[in-house]
C-alpha cells in the first residue's frame, strides 16, 4: 500500500497584512466623510435654490391695502416712464433738430413719445412757406421718418403768426 500524503496549503503561522488593513480602514473612513460632506452640500444647494425662487417671485406674504397697492403700482408706472425717457436717443434727436435751426423758426416744445418712437414738435414761424420748408427738411433728415404736419394756426396779431405742430417718427 502507498503511504498517505497530506497536502496542507494553508499558512501555519498567523500572518496578517497590517498595511492592507490600515488602507481598508482609511478608505472606509474617507468614503464616510465624503458621503457626509456630499449630504451637507446637497442641503446647502436646496436652501440656495429655495432662496433664489423666493427672490424671483413677488412677495406673497406681504399684503398691501388697496391704497398702498395702488400707490406702488403708480410708482412702478412712473419709474418705467422715466426709464423710457432716459433711454431715448437724445443726442441724435437734438443733433437732427439743430441741423435744421433757422432764425425764421422758433421751437415752442419738443414732446417725445418713447413707446411709439414719435416726436411731436410745436413751432412758430412768420410765413406758411417757411413752415412747409421746415416740414420738408425735417422729413429729409436721416433720423426722422414719416414726418406729418398735424395742425397749423394763423394769428395775425403775433410777431410769429403761424404756429404749427409736426409729428415725426425717429429711426433707431
Amino acid at each position: 500500500m502507498l503511504p498517505t500524503v497530506s497536502l496542507n496549503h494553508a499558512q501555519t503561522d498567523d500572518h496578517r497584512n497590517t498595511w492592507g488593513l490600515a488602507l481598508l480602514i482609511i478608505g472606509s473612513l474617507s468614503v464616510v466623510i465624503l458621503l457626509v460632506s456630499l449630504q451637507k452640500i446637497s442641503q446647502r444647494n436646496s436652501v440656495l435654490e429655495l432662496d433664489i425662487n423666493q427672490m424671483q417671485q413677488p412677495a406673497r406674504g406681504v399684503k398691501l391695502s388697496g391704497k398702498e397697492s395702488k400707490t406702488k403700482l403708480e410708482e412702478i408706472v412712473a419709474v418705467k416712464s422715466v426709464m423710457e425717457e432716459l433711454s431715448l436717443p437724445w443726442q441724435s434727436l437734438f443733433t437732427g433738430l439743430e441741423s435744421l435751426s433757422s432764425p425764421d423758426i422758433k421751437l415752442v416744445s419738443v414732446e417725445p413719445n418713447p413707446k411709439q418712437h414719435k416726436l411731436r414738435i410745436t413751432a412758430e414761424t412768420s410765413d406758411v412757406a417757411i413752415m412747409f420748408g421746415y416740414v420738408k427738411n425735417l422729413g429729409n433728415t436721416p433720423i426722422f421718418n414719416d414726418v406729418l404736419l398735424l395742425t397749423h394756426e394763423y394769428h395775425a396779431d403775433s410777431t410769429m403768426p403761424v404756429r404749427f405742430v409736426v409729428e415725426a417718427i425717429w429711426v433707431q
